[in-house]
């Protein structure tokens, strides 16, 4: 990829945004600077901001090596496997891999000293446990080097905790201090308050970030008693029994009181947004996902339960930890099929389109594709509920990302788009007109269009490693074509690598066309699945009046739906012709509906 600016004398890939411009200026209008504290929103690109401080104080001389400090196991293999994209992007010279110093510490000690790495990670966590051993490495690995210290997402650290004690001892000639969400209850930051603020609506200015809105619902819950009687809870109603609004608390009120959840109704707050998302994906093409929060693990999987049975054409499943949770494992693949790592710099498309989670699924998910947050429980406006929230945030254009809560919480007073009020400054205080305290369930249904919006993505090979190059020119050797002797091989500037570059872009294109051959099909037959499970939800909303409903509702509408349509089309094929067919069926069934009752055979 070539160099697209040069900033501060920097050869950058990407150009930084105003924000992350921002950073690198006033980094460079002070050289003594020895501290910098930001704010960037959650999206918007903490890590290469970081790279560019980085690049231009090394080209200065001040820094040679950096320590990267996250708050989560997560962040710290996400930053290890991603962070050689950023180093580039920011131009920074000489090697980009970045060390996990808990991994092999004796391999990052003799990187440091050989000058092979100049990144390190740690999280804060391993740097500040009672036993000292990752502090003991970080000071002698600091012996050598002068070191750029990041601290990524410094809301955690209080003046007084231990976090906050211990990290603020480093040794370093330069600190940089990151958080999307840097308040803290009373102003006890360990770093202080941020020097560089991006505001969330700055971001969606820039098309940094998506727009945010947020939407609230009464949310209500059965539960079957231990004499049978079924009792509906408010999700304040729940609190209030419970005496705390915590996964423990739901679990013990639900153990002392014996009763289980009743998995019959499905609830506006959870239906409403997924009819969304279904709609939005077909205008869009993109293949967004649904976050789900809910209250404890025993309500994560009744609401998982429902979701498969009313939206069977999606992937969903559910995490959780603790005594009703599941196991580490299980909850480790799952959050990797909702948000799976990047390949490339790239980020695959998910294997989950719904996930229900309790307290496993908010800072650190470095999700993209996620249009719609919702929160199961009263949600109160504080750092972690506004990082997951920020789940929602990533860029993708013409996609907004939705808050969905229950009219009891504090989140209700800032519907619309003042929600991103909230992403700013967790104290904000809304307008009196703003409040809602009705259940809000209309979800203006849009028409579908046409055709779906299929998506190509330019696979274009633009970066060859040595690697590659030589096991294609070896091939190339190997076949004798042009005579040439193995000796060949040792002149870097011989032919035969211009063709092995040749011959390698070549055959990740033919890898392209069938790739992409194979993802309209996919598409397709999931716009057709799409646009039917759209319709199934008009179907419900037209006999429901959008009001709670039971959950084999769904499926017998589109029982009766696939029946009618196979007698007049014949069994659905995976070809784009055939399924081109069917979604068209389709559209002239949901026109039908939009002017008319539902049509008897559907009832």
């Amino acid at each position: 990829m070539e160099s697209t600016s040069s900033v501060h004398g920097l050869s950058l890939r990407k150009t930084p945004r105003k924000g992350q411009s921002a950073v690198l200026k006033k980094i460079a209008s002070d050289p003594d600077m020895a501290t910098l504290n930001v704010q960037l929103p959650t999206g918007y690109g903490k890590t290469f901001a970081a790279a560019l401080a980085y690049s231009y104080l090394k080209s200065i001389g001040k820094v040679n090596r950096m320590l990267y400090i996250v708050p989560t196991r997560a962040q710290l293999e996400q930053f290890v496997m991603d962070g050689k994209g950023d180093l580039k992007d920011a131009g920074v010279s000489g090697p980009k891999n970045v060390c996990d110093i808990n991994y092999s510490p004796v391999v990052a000690i003799r990187q440091n000293r050989n000058d092979k790495t100049q990144v390190f990670a740690t999280t804060v966590q391993a740097l500040t446990n009672h036993g000292k051993t990752t502090w003991d490495l970080c000071a002698e690995l600091m012996h050598q080097g002068l070191w750029m210290v990041v601290i990524d997402e410094y809301h955690h650290y209080g003046i007084d905790a231990h976090w906050g004690r211990e990290t603020a001892k480093l040794k370093y000639n330069f600190r940089l201090t990151m958080s999307a969400t840097p308040h803290r209850m009373n102003n006890d930051s360990a770093f202080g308050k941020p020097d560089i603020i991006t505001t969330y609506r700055e971001a969606v200015e820039e098309k940094a970030v998506k727009p945010l809105e947020c939407h609230s619902y009464i949310y209500r819950i059965d539960a079957i008693m231990k004499d049978g009687e079924v009792k509906t809870y408010t999700t304040s109603e729940l609190v209030e029994e419970a005496g705390y609004d915590s996964p423990e608390a739901i679990e013990k009120m639900k153990i002392k009181r014996s009763m289980r959840w009743s998995p019959k109704y499905v609830s506006p707050l959870v239906e409403t947004p997924i009819s969304r998302m279904v709609q939005d994906r077909l205008s869009t093409g993109y293949p967004l996902q649904v976050l789900v929060g809910a209250m404890c693990c025993s309500a994560a999987e009744m609401t998982y339960e429902q979701i498969k049975v009313t939206h069977p054409e999606l992937r969903v499943d559910w995490v959780g930890t603790g005594p009703n949770g599941r196991d580490n494992q299980i909850n480790a693949e799952v959050l990797r099929k909702f948000c799976p790592p990047k390949k490339n710099g790239e980020r695959p498309w998910p294997e989950l389109d719904v996930l229900v989670h309790v307290g496993m699924a908010g800072e650190g998910l470095d999700s993209v594709y996620v249009s719609e947050v919702v929160h199961l429980n009263s949600a109160m406006i504080n750092n972690s509920n506004n990082q997951e929230n920020g789940r929602a945030a990533r860029y993708l254009e013409g996609v907004a990302g939705y808050i969905n809560v229950d009219s009891c919480s504090p989140y209700a007073e800032f519907t619309g788009q003042k929600v991103m009020d909230v992403m700013d400054d967790i104290d904000a205080i809304p307008d009196d007109e703003d409040i809602k305290e009705k259940e809000n369930s209309e979800l203006e249904y849009e028409p579908s269009p046409e055709e779906p919006k299929i998506r190509i993505w330019d696979m274009e090979c633009i970066e060859i490693d040595e690697g590659e190059k030589m096991k294609m020119a070896q091939a190339i050797l190997n076949e004798g074509i042009n005579g040439w002797d193995k000796s060949v091989l040792e002149d870097p500037d011989h032919e035969i690598f211009t063709a092995a570059i040749l011959g390698v872009k070549r055959m990740r294109r033919e890898e392209a066309e069938k790739f992409n051959e194979k993802s309209m099909v996919s598409q397709w037959d999931h716009s057709v699945e799409s646009l039917l499970s759209k319709i199934v939800g008009l179907c419900v909303r037209k006999a429901t009046n959008g009001k709670r409903f039971e959950k084999s509702m769904p499926g017998d509408f589109k029982k009766r739906i696939n029946s009618r349509k196979k007698q007049v089309l014949g069994k659905k094929v995976l070809m784009v012709e055939n399924l081109k067919k069917h979604y068209a069926w389709l559209i002239d069934l949901e026109k039908h509906l939009l002017k008319n009752e539902v049509p008897s055979w559907l009832q």
